[in-house]
């Protein structure tokens, strides 16, 4: 035993080091026993000593070239929808008692039942051939972050989590549409976040489900963070945005008024994206009947449909379609539970069949424009789960699709000149995009990104050493 470390067990040494151990362990027998290290002991003892030592140093370094020392493997499982992370080590071939003991140096840094369908795990193992001893795991857990296990030198396993260094860029995405606009936002590199912000910016100006079709173009340039693989990290602004529905193309530059708190929308010559009121006060949702005469489903004949019907999901979230106050909210007969909003110049809208109201939505409560008034059903007189949307002039309805209403608050000459500014660095930032895909000659489609703005973040380690 070595003073002030207590016994040295062989069998908690890793098996690369157990026998090169034991012969250096004999070797330094047999110098104590041939008079390297002081002691008072006779010289037959010592002689006896000295030659037992050398038999086992022998031995000690036959089995240190040709004992069972074991061969690293690495196994990679691909997760299945529903796997977790003990399921997917059991998967691998691990031992229960050892996967157990991995699994609970890990949860305090990632909850095992979080792992993503199709992900890639690499299990690594010690074997012999008889048998293979769980040695770590790796994996990414989200992006910008992996995590690590590695049994020590204890036969403990410790685990930590890696967060990646980021590349901060300006992307640029141009795309024609295909099946979806969502799908071709998605599939040149944008987020959902940066789709729920295009409806939001266009929502006064275009129904998604009637005038969006194949062929129609797209352009998004929004700030990112990237990975060291490459893989988008989070969004941060998005900068510009470009509709060109069937020839009728409509562009809008983010800018953030002197003191105001959050960024709003303007065109090309500063004019505000945001209209009176919006065209359709849902997102995601589906035309399902236009205003004007029809057969009602219900009652069984024709009769004027005095708004427009959006088929979506219960519980998708309404919003007001321009600021005003609460007239109406409650029961409404045939409406079911039904919101009225009255707006200034003589307008009002209309939302019924909700399946409940937004937080605090009263009579004689001001509400904001796009701020959620209540949530799809299917109450009153309906078959299925839609907003019944409808917009009144002076007590009469009329069609909310040909809506035509005043924008907002455009810009004053101060402003103007600093959103043009504003405007012409991001014109920049396309121009440049523009001739880089040139250049590489990249589909159309495809992100193609400008790192004239990378700036990399630090990265940093939780958990386990570092």
């Amino acid at each position: 035993m070595i003073a002030g470390s207590g016994p040295m067990v062989l069998g908690s040494w890793p098996r690369g080091l157990r026998w090169p151990a034991l012969a250096v362990a004999a070797a330094a027998v047999g110098l104590w026993a041939l008079g390297g290290f002081a002691g008072t002991v006779s010289p037959e003892l010592r002689a006896r000593l000295a030659a037992e030592a050398e038999a086992q140093a022998i031995v000690a370094e036959h089995l240190a070239f040709t004992g069972d020392v074991g061969v690293p493997e690495e196994r990679e499982v691909q997760v299945a929808s529903g796997e977790t992370l003990a399921m997917a080590l059991n998967k691998a071939g691990a031992n229960p008692s050892e996967a157990n003991a991995l699994l609970n140096s890990v949860s305090n840094i990632f909850d095992g039942r979080r792992l993503r369908r199709d992900q890639i795990l690499k299990v690594y193992f010690e074997s012999n051939g008889a048998e293979a001893r769980l040695t770590g795991l790796a994996f990414r857990s989200e992006p910008g972050a992996a995590i690590t296990v590695n049994r020590t030198f204890d036969g403990q396993f410790r685990a930590r989590q890696v967060m990646m260094p980021l590349t901060f860029e300006v992307a640029r995405i141009a795309a024609r549409v295909e099946k979806s606009l969502y799908d071709s936002a998605i599939a040149g590199g944008a987020t959902e976040k940066e789709v729920r912000q295009l409806a939001d910016i266009f929502a006064y100006d275009i129904d998604f489900q009637r005038d969006i079709h194949p062929g129609d173009a797209l352009e998004l340039v929004f700030e990112r963070f990237r990975d060291d693989e490459g893989r988008t990290v989070k969004t941060e602004n998005l900068l510009f945005v470009s509709l060109d529905a069937r020839g009728a193309a409509k562009s809008f530059y983010r800018f953030k008024r002197e003191g105001e708190a959050t960024a709003d929308w303007y065109d090309a010559n500063g004019k505000s994206a945001r209209k009176f009121l919006m065209k359709t006060p849902i997102n995601g949702a589906r035309l399902s009947s236009g205003f004007g005469l029809r057969r009602h489903p219900i009652l069984g004949y024709s009769a004027l449909h005095k708004g427009t019907d959006f088929a979506a999901p219960t519980g998708t979230p309404i919003m007001a379609a321009g600021d005003g106050v609460v007239v109406k909210a409650g029961y409404n007969g045939g409406y079911g539970n039904y919101v009225r909003i009255r707006h200034s110049d003589g307008y009002e809208t209309a939302y019924a069949h909700m399946s409940r109201f937004g937080r605090g939505v009263r009579p004689g409560v001001r509400v904001s424009q796009q701020q959620v008034i209540g949530y799809v059903g299917s109450t009153g007189r309906s078959t299925g789960p839609h907003l019944h949307y409808e917009v009144l002039l002076r007590g009469q309805q009329i069609n909310p699709m040909r809506l035509r209403v005043p924008t907002g608050r455009n810009l004053s000459a101060t402003e103007l000149a600093a959103f043009k500014i504003e405007r012409d660095r991001i014109d920049a930032l396309r121009v440049a995009h523009q001739r880089e895909a040139e250049l590489r000659g990249a589909p159309r489609g495809q992100a193609i990104v400008t790192a004239a703005s990378a700036v990399p973040s630090d990265g940093a380690i939780r958990g386990g050493f570092r």
